[in-house]
Parts: structure tokens; C-alpha cells; sequence
């Protein structure tokens, strides 16, 4: 179910930005660090709540 639905997005595509190394990897480290820090919480606490209405 997750692979169709993310195919329309493939398709589009992403910007391009011109961007040195360093910023890359600044932007980079930003986006999917603190993501991966926070996202999992997030998930989890939404598991926590759905889990009990069932």
C-alpha cells in the first residue's frame, strides 16, 4: 500500500538546488537527523493512542 501511493511523488521528482558539499551535508544532517530523533516519538506516542480505541 505504501509503495503506490509514494509512486505519484517518484514521478514528480525533486527540486534541484545548487548546493556546495558542506551545505549538503548541513541541510542533509538537519532533515534526516532530527527526523530520525524526533519522528520515532512521534510515531510511537500516536501508537499509544490509536491502540487503545481499538
Amino acid at each position: 500500500m505504501i509503495i503506490p501511493a509514494l509512486i505519484p511523488l517518484a514521478l514528480r521528482g525533486v527540486k534541484f538546488l545548487p548546493l556546495t558539499a558542506d551545505q549538503l551535508l548541513r541541510r542533509n544532517i538537519l532533515i534526516f537527523g532530527l527526523g530520525g530523533i524526533v519522528a520515532p516519538f512521534i510515531a510511537i506516542k500516536l501508537i499509544d493512542i490509536i491502540l487503545p480505541l481499538s
